[in-house]
């Protein structure tokens, strides 16, 4: 049995040895936990608001999305003129689509998208701070519809025969523009599939019925392609910038000059009365509840770091992207940052900005073919060498051209460098 007096002893040893390390961190504590608690919270912007900006100077009358509603829905229903409703309502070429959350949908919306509501008020879940409210969880179901009615319009367009099929290449173009009006890259990479699947119908077309083609029809799709190739435009970045902006407004302090310290996650659920789960204002709860907060804090870099780091590395990434595809670097610079809040939200780049060149190089090719077609018109043949010369993304180079079996035949080097061709299309 040990003895009282023995242990207190020990006791006072150690306490006169450890008192003022104890102290010292208890007074570094107290002074990070001082800046951590009197630091100010704000939600500056809300970005659904901030996405659809481009969208508040276009009166109504002139926005595409009423239109291309009545045509989805039309769409929806197997109505047989849906490819004609489609033409029509991508004509106007401004979105103007709440992407916000189900509740911020129109009563016209329900009839696409129903698994999107809910019976619960959305007044339950009013708590500006939550997650639910953030840039993550905005919705774009509008997207996959666009896209089917463009499989729509391909089907429409390979039905027509010899009657060339140009109006559902100028819809699934201008389904595209609509796609893209919305700054995220998702927006823009599906607007790139539809260019791409515009030229794939434009190949099969060419392929079943280019011979019976005038001129006149041949020009028309030379200028069709020269607008798809304007829509093609360089990526924007705004929306993932927006995106990150609204994250570190919720993981940071403000200090109203642009900076202020990490925070942490602000607690996703409220009651009605604006309280957390144990009934204390959520601030307050999340203060006695994140005790390793004003260390986390410390060791996190500000925000105004952050961001920069975000746009010096979204750059680096855009730069290395410019540079040709076989004239690259083996490995690449953007396997992480060390910033948690950075590498979970920085976009992978690369293939985006490929995409980019990829389909600029699949609207040039057919630009080539086209040529070609309409030298035979002028000549009674196609040419033996390329009538124009398009650059190869893959190689230092031109994409080949020949002759095969009586048609204009279009390679490129490929990514494996085993040859890749762009016309005439494989067979489905």
């Amino acid at each position: 049995m040990s003895n009282p007096r023995s242990t207190f002893c020990t006791f006072v040893k150690f306490w006169k040895i450890a008192r003022w390390p104890l102290v010292a961190i208890a007074l570094v504590y107290g002074l990070l936990w001082i800046r951590y608690a009197t630091v100010d919270r704000v939600l500056a912007f809300d970005p659904v608001v901030a996405m659809n900006a481009r969208f508040l100077d276009v009166p109504a009358e002139n926005r595409g999305w009423p239109k291309m509603r009545k045509a989805l829905v039309a769409m929806h229903a197997d109505d047989p003129v849906a490819p004609e409703l489609l033409r029509e309502a991508s004509r106007c070429e401004v979105l103007g689509f709440y992407a916000g959350h189900p509740e911020d949908l129109s009563p016209e919306d329900k009839e696409l998208w129903p698994e999107l509501f809910s019976d619960e008020h959305p007044s339950k879940n009013a708590n500006p701070w939550s997650w639910d409210q953030s840039a993550i969880s905005i919705l774009l179901p509008h997207l996959a519809d666009l896209r089917k009615a463009a499989l729509r319009l391909k089907d429409h367009a390979l039905s027509q025969g010899e009657t060339g099929g140009l109006e559902d290449l100028r819809a699934i173009r201008r389904l595209s523009v609509l796609s893209q009006e919305h700054p995220t890259l998702i927006n823009q990479l599906v607007g790139m599939s539809m260019l791409s699947l515009e030229v794939d119908t434009m190949s099969r077309l060419l392929t079943a019925h280019g011979k019976t083609y005038s001129d006149e029809i041949l020009a028309a799709f030379e200028v069709e392609l020269g607008l798809a190739l304007e829509a093609l435009a360089p990526l924007n970045l705004e929306g993932e910038q927006i995106m990150f902006d609204d994250v570190l407004q919720r993981m940071y302090s403000d200090d109203g000059s642009g900076n202020g310290i990490f925070i942490g996650e602000t607690g996703a659920l409220l009651t009605a009365d604006a309280s957390g789960s144990t009934g204390y204002p959520i601030g307050l709860e999340q203060r006695l509840t994140s005790l390793a907060a004003p260390f986390l804090a410390q060791w996190m870099p500000d925000r105004k770091t952050t961001r920069e780091l975000y746009a010096n590395t979204l750059a680096a990434q855009a730069e290395y992207c410019e540079s040709p595809l076989w004239d690259r670097p083996d490995i690449e610079g953007f396997d992480g940052t060390g910033n948690p809040i950075i590498d979970l939200l920085l976009p992978a780049l690369t293939k985006a900005f490929d995409q980019v060149q990829l389909k600029r190089m699949e609207l040039e090719s057919m630009s080539l073919v086209l040529s070609a077609y309409r030298t035979r018109i002028r000549t009674g043949n196609f040419p033996e060498q390329a009538p124009i010369e398009i650059q190869d993304c893959w190689a230092d180079g031109l994409v080949a051209y020949g002759l095969v079996e009586g048609l204009p035949h279009v390679r490129s080097a490929g990514s494996d460098q085993k040859g890749q061709v762009l016309f005439p299309i494989r067979s489905e």
